[in-house]
């Protein structure tokens, strides 16, 4: 079973904000008018750009079993990390990501202990792309820069969700990123990034990405990346100049 299928099958169920940390993101009415309506398509994250404010975004196409609000919260944060100005890196790249689902899961209860009992365990998110010209090296294929550029906000994306459902900061920085490119994706071809969080801990955040074909699943491009979040003002001195 895809992954992909897999969040598809699960989304239809809210998550449970009973006895956990998930409050801070509670499921709201409104998730259930989005699985309704496949046909709409995706938010971008230009959308959220240049949204007025968190509230009119509208996150009604992007499936998945956490609230309208804490889909419009991801999704301001990946605005701001993937630049509002014109002039930051990669923006045009970054507008083309189109959000298709957020998903949290509980531990399997093979893998479940005590202290994470009825907690979120799990995030995933999923993204398209089609790679265009201005993403690929003389070959026409797709750069492996841009390859480390997309998974950059798409791993972010799901560490960011676990931590809402646990009910912390999951942002921060990048500590390491690995990749490994499995074959070319030529120009044209519809990407598909499933993003899933695996381990947020401290200050360590670490998700894995797949960047597959969005029609065959046909692997591209998978990684590992590591982020690490701010150091508390009580833990140190602020460093001078």
């Amino acid at each position: 079973m895809s992954t992909d299928n897999r969040s598809q099958q699960q989304q239809e169920e809210p998550w449970s904000s009973e006895n956990s940390a998930f409050p801070v993101i509670p499921p709201d009415s409104t998730m259930r008018n989005s699985l309704q309506s496949p046909s709409v398509s995706s938010s971008s994250l230009s959308s959220s750009i240049t949204s007025a404010s968190s509230a009119a975004l509208d996150v009604s196409s992007i499936r998945g079993n956490i609230s309208d609000q804490a889909k419009r919260r991801v999704m301001d944060m990946l605005a701001y990390y993937t630049g509002a100005k014109e002039e930051s890196f990669g923006v045009e790249i970054a507008r083309r990501l189109q959000m298709r689902s957020m998903n949290v899961w509980a531990a399997s209860p093979g893998n479940m202990t005590a202290r994470m009992s009825r907690r979120a365990t799990e995030a995933q998110t999923i993204f398209d792309i089609t790679v265009t010209k201005d993403m690929c090296n003389p070959y026409g294929t797709l750069h492996g820069a841009c390859a480390c550029y997309i998974v950059d906000p798409c791993s972010m994306s799901a560490i960011v969700v676990l931590g809402a459902a646990l009910g912390v900061d999951a942002t921060g920085v990048s500590q390491s990123m690995n990749l490994i490119w499995h074959r070319p994706a030529k120009i044209g071809t519809k990407l598909r990034a499933v993003s899933t969080s695996i381990f947020i801990e401290g200050r360590i955040r670490t998700a894995r990405v797949e960047i597959m074909d969005a029609e065959t699943d046909r692997l591209y491009v998978s990684a590992i990346h590591s982020t690490i979040g701010p150091k508390p003002e009580s833990e140190g001195r602020v460093a001078k100049l």
